[in-house]
C-alpha cells in the first residue's frame, strides 16, 4: 500500500530506559561488546540507518549486534527461554517502513547488518550470503566475476527480508521470483538451534520461507542461485505527466503479451511532487546479446514529451544504485482499469499538495505467468499464485514527505486510495479484476498479506510454524511483520502448537 518516510533521522529521542530489563542485562553478560544500550554510540548508529523515520524513531531497551550465527543463537535462547515475555525485533536491512515492522519499543532488536559476508562457491553455481548484507553487497561481488543472481532491483535494500517476503528482480521473467532461487537457508529456530532448510534438509521449512517472511527463525544465511551475467540495456525515461494515456496503453500491451519477452523488465511510476507531475519508466533488458534497441521496449521509447532519460549498457550495481523504491496491491491486466486507477490517484493530488516536501507517486509493475511458472521447477514457493492469473499488476505507492505533522494526512490518503482501488477491481462489473495476493514487501503493516496466499497455503505455514515454533515464540514475541495467527487467536491463551 502506501511506504511513508518523513524528513532525516538526525535527531532521535532515545528515551528507552533499560536498566532494569533482564533481557538485557541478561545478554550484556552473554555478549559482552555486542550489546548497545540507549547510552551507547553502537545504539544510536542503529536507529539512524533505518530507511524511514518511523522505524528510526523507535527506541528499544537494547540493540544486539551478533556477529556469527552463534551469536545470534544465544541472543534466542535467551529471548525465548521459556516464560520469557520480552518482545523482539528483526533486522537486516532496515529498509521496510512502517512503524515496528523490523524495530521495537520496550523491546529488544536483533541488528543483523554484521552478518553481512558474500562468497561465491568455487564452481559459480551459488553464493553465500550473509542475512544482513544489502544487495549492493552481493552485486559488488558477482558483477566483478561477470556473474548475478535473482536478487532486489534497489542496492540499499537488504537482502533478509526481501528474500523470505518473495522479491521482485530484473531477472524474474527468466529464472522466477527471488525467494525460488534460494537453495538454502541457515536459520536459528526458537530453541536456539541452527538447522538448514533446503530440499533435502527440512523441505517443508525451505518451502515456508519462501515467502513466510519472519514467522518460523532468524534466518543468519542464504545460499542463492548464481548464473553468468554480462553487462546488460536499461535506464530511466521520464515524460510529461500529459503522456499518461500513451504510457498505460503501452503497459497494458507489454504486460498482456502472449509472447511475453522474458528478457524485458517494466516499472512505470505516475509521480507528483511539490514542483509539479510526471511519468518515468524503468526499463531493463537482460539478455547477453547487449542490445540496445530492443523491440519490446519501442512503445515506451517512442512516446513523445521526454523530460529526459538515463538509458545505457551497465552492470547490476549500477542499475540498482539508480532504481528507487516502491509499495502495493494487485489486480489483473485491463486498459480500461488501469485508467481508472491512475485517475483516482490524480483526485488525491489536492489533498496531498499542501504537505511539505511531498513525492507521492503510483507505481505499476507487471507479474506474468514468466514469472509464476517458474515456482514448481524450483521446489515451490509460499506465494499461492496461480499462473492460469497472470498477468497480475502491481500496484504500488510511495511516499515520503518532510514533517511529523503530515503523518496521519498522508497514511490516511494513501489508506482511501487504495480502498477504493481494491473496491473498483472488486466492484459487480470487473469480477475477475481484483487478485488478493499483495506483495509483501512492499505492503503496509495495516494490509493483511497471508490471507492473500489462500487458504491452503497459510494452513501449510500454520502446520510448519506449530512445528519448527511449537511455543509459537516468533508469532507472540516478534509483533514485527505479518504474523500466521490472529491477535484473538494468541490471545485465547493455548500455545500455537496445539491444535
Amino acid at each position: 500500500m502506501a511506504a511513508g518516510q518523513h524528513g532525516p533521522p538526525d535527531n532521535l529521542a532515545l528515551n528507552a530506559d533499560s536498566s532494569n530489563d533482564p533481557a538485557c542485562t541478561a545478554l550484556l553478560n552473554a555478549l559482552p561488546g555486542k550489546v548497545s544500550l540507549p547510552a551507547n554510540e553502537g545504539y544510536g548508529a542503529s536507529l539512524k540507518s533505518y530507511f524511514s523515520v518511523q522505524e528510526a524513531e523507535i527506541a528499544p531497551y537494547c540493540v544486539v549486534s551478533p556477529q556469527n550465527e552463534t551469536d545470534v543463537s544465544t541472543a534466542i535462547k535467551i529471548l525465548a527461554a521459556p516464560g520469557s515475555t520480552t518482545k523482539f525485533a528483526i533486522r537486516g536491512g532496515g529498509h521496510t517502513v512502517w512503524k515496528g515492522s523490523a524495530n521495537i519499543e520496550d523491546g529488544v532488536t536483533i541488528d543483523m547488518r554484521a552478518i553481512n559476508t558474500v562468497s561465491v562457491s568455487e564452481d559459480k553455481t551459488s553464493t553465500s550470503v550473509g542475512a544482513g548484507a544489502l544487495w549492493k553487497d552481493v552485486y559488488t561481488v558477482l558483477d566483478a566475476m561477470g556473474l548475478a543472481t535473482v536478487g532486489g532491483r534497489a542496492a540499499q535494500v537488504g537482502v533478509g527480508g526481501l528474500t523470505t517476503g518473495g522479491g521482485l528482480s530484473y531477472f524474474s521473467a527468466r529464472f522466477g521470483f527471488v525467494c525460488d532461487n534460494v537453495l538454502s537457508f541457515d536459520i536459528v529456530l526458537a530453541d536456539g538451534t541452527l538447522v538448514s532448510a533446503n530440499a533435502n534438509s527440512n523441505p517443508d521449512l525451505w518451502v515456508a520461507l519462501r515467502g513466510g517472511s519472519n514467522n518460523f527463525g532468524v534466518v543468519t544465511r542464504f545460499q542463492l542461485r548464481t548464473f553468468p551475467q554480462v553487462p546488460f540495456y536499461g535506464g530511466q525515461v521520464f515524460y510529461q505527466i500529459e503522456t499518461a494515456a500513451q504510457q498505460i496503453d503501452a503497459f497494458t500491451k507489454f504486460a498482456g503479451a502472449e509472447d511475453f519477452d522474458e528478457n524485458a523488465s517494466l516499472i512505470t511510476s505516475f509521480s507528483f511532487t511539490d514542483i509539479g507531475g510526471a511519468i518515468q519508466n524503468s526499463l531493463k533488458y537482460t539478455s547477453a546479446a547487449l542490445n540496445t534497441k530492443p523491440e519490446v521496449f519501442q512503445p515506451f521509447l517512442e512516446i513523445g514529451s521526454q523530460l529526459g532519460q538515463t538509458m545505457r549498457v551497465s552492470n547490476v550495481t549500477d542499475f540498482t544504485t539508480e532504481q528507487g523504491a516502491f509499495s502495493p496491491d494487485g489486480f489483473r491486466n485491463s486498459r480500461p482499469f488501469l485508467d481508472r486507477v491512475y485517475t483516482l490517484w490524480n483526485l488525491t493530488i489536492p489533498t496531498i499538495t499542501p504537505v511539505a516536501g511531498i513525492q507521492w507517486a503510483l507505481s505499476i509493475q507487471p507479474i506474468p505467468a514468466a514469472i509464476t511458472n517458474r515456482s514448481a521447477s524450483l521446489g515451490g514457493n509460499s506465494l499461492g499464485l496461480d499462473p492460469r492469473d497472470a498477468p497480475l499488476i502491481n500496484c504500488l505507492l510511495t511516499a515520503t514527505w518532510n514533517d511529523i505533522k503530515d503523518d496521519q494526512l498522508t497514511q490516511d490518503t494513501a489508506v482511501r486510495l487504495f480502498d477504493e482501488i481494491e473496491k473498483e477491481a472488486q466492484s459487480q462489473n470487473k469480477p475477475s479484476l481484483y487478485h488478493p495476493y499483495k506483495y509483501l514487501n512492499y505492503a503496509d503493516g495495516t494490509q493483511d498479506v497471508i490471507s492473500g496466499y489462500g487458504n491452503n497455503n497459510v494452513n501449510r505455514l500454520r502446520k510448519v510454524s506449530r512445528k519448527y515454533d511449537p511455543r509459537g515464540v516468533f508469532q507472540r514475541q516478534v509483533p514485527g511483520g505479518f504474523k500466521l495467527f490472529t491477535l484473538e487467536e494468541l490471545g485465547r491463551g493455548a500455545p500455537v502448537g496445539s491444535e
